[in-house]
């Protein structure tokens, strides 16, 4: 009688907890890296027309501030997004303060093109990049970053044309894997090859 009732109390109990520990044990799990190394300041040379009193054709040097996302299980990751969800700056005690940044606003996949904000399948062990700040070493431009959202509000371009100490929150989710978020601090000098990206 008494192996009956264990027998059945295994059964009941597996049948209730088998498919979340499967899914759990095979579905996709995000990581989010930042470093010192050159794949997360990726510098390249980049071509802009830009049209003033004339049109001037640009051929001028950026640096890429990225963060590299990895799926670590062999599931894929599905329709995966990176978002900005927290801006924040330095005061001057030296700490962190909120800003007006309030939304959630895709950030870029890099190297893709128009394709940049459109969700990405990530499979098993293949990083892939997240641009999140952006600097050109051209003239009109040098003094203020680029952060990597589309789109980009007007109330926040006074934000970030400031000088100062930010940290970004970054969060990347999909339709079959737990969200996952990373933290960047970007001090910004006015100076498109001179300034501090470290993980926050």
């Amino acid at each position: 009688m008494l192996q009956l009732i264990v027998g059945w109390l295994l059964g009941f109990v597996s049948a209730i907890f088998a498919e979340p520990l499967r899914k759990w044990i095979y579905s996709p799990k995000l990581k989010l890296e930042f470093g010192a190394s050159p794949e997360f300041r990726s510098r390249t040379p980049e071509e802009a027309t830009f049209r003033q009193v004339v049109t001037v054709h640009s051929v001028h040097e950026a640096e890429y501030v990225r963060v590299r996302a990895t799926n670590i299980r062999q599931a894929v990751a599905m329709r995966c997004r990176a978002y900005l969800v927290a801006v924040e700056r330095m005061g001057g005690n030296g700490e962190f303060q909120a800003t007006i940044y309030c939304d959630s606003i895709p950030l870029a996949w890099s190297c893709r093109n128009e394709q940049a904000y459109d969700p990405v399948d990530l499979p098993s062990g293949v990083a892939q990049f997240i641009d999140v700040v952006s600097t050109r070493s051209q003239a009109n431009t040098s003094s203020d970053f680029r952060v990597e959202i589309k789109p980009m509000p007007y109330r926040y371009l006074d934000l970030f044309a400031q000088q100062g100490t930010f940290r970004f929150t970054i969060q990347v989710s999909g339709e079959n894997v737990k969200p996952v978020f990373i933290k960047i601090v970007f001090g910004w000098r006015g100076i498109w090859n001179d300034y501090d990206a470290e993980l926050g």
